[in-house]
């Protein structure tokens, strides 16, 4: 008998299709041969369906798979059974998401660190860069005043070398013409 997991375990609507269907397709694959829990649910839910009470319905239907070996024991077993695939999906599950959350959060976290700390660094480099520039800027100053003060020293050394020349030579000359006249 071919069981259809998803009308056994209609779920509500606050469970997510693509979800339930990797759930039931884990079942489907685990499923036994023997009558367990799955065949079990199927008779109660159809009995339950036919508008037997929840009682009525679960005992009318262990009746039935007494009579196919079923035991209260066996059938717990199968509950166990089931359980555990759903367990184990709950494993993989949490192992898949570990990774995604590595891989999608952990990791663009770490980048996103790395990034704030070269922001930081290139504010220090910035910074130490500023403080060479405000030096620098000084030193220009500095040098500018320097050569100011060395022009000025050495336009006021030209011109009394010039004003000193030109009475020099004037007298020379002056004495020139009158040595020249006189002689």
């Amino acid at each position: 008998m071919t069981i259809n997991l998803k009308e056994l375990f209609a779920g509500s609507e606050h469970m997510n299709d693509k979800v339930l269907m990797k759930l039931l397709n884990a079942i489907k694959d685990g499923q036994q041969k023997d009558f367990d829990y799955l065949k079990f649910k199927q008779s109660y839910k159809s009995l339950c369906q036919l508008g037997m009470d929840e009682s009525t319905a679960a005992k009318s239907a262990f009746l039935t798979a007494s009579t196919m070996g079923l035991t209260k024991d066996k059938l717990m077993l199968t509950v166990q059974h089931y359980k555990n695939i759903l367990s184990k999906e709950k494993e993989q599950f949490a192992q898949a998401l570990k990774n995604q959350i590595a891989n999608n959060i952990d990791a663009k976290t770490m980048e996103v660190k790395r990034l704030q700390e070269k922001i930081e660094e290139n504010t220090r480099k910035i910074t130490q860069l500023q403080k060479e520039q405000t030096i620098i800027e000084q030193e220009i100053q500095k040098l500018k005043e320097t050569a100011d003060i060395s022009r000025v020293k050495i336009e006021d050394t030209r011109d009394q070398f010039k004003a000193t020349f030109d009475i020099l030579y004037t007298e020379v000359e002056e004495d020139g013409l009158l040595y020249d006249r006189i002689l």
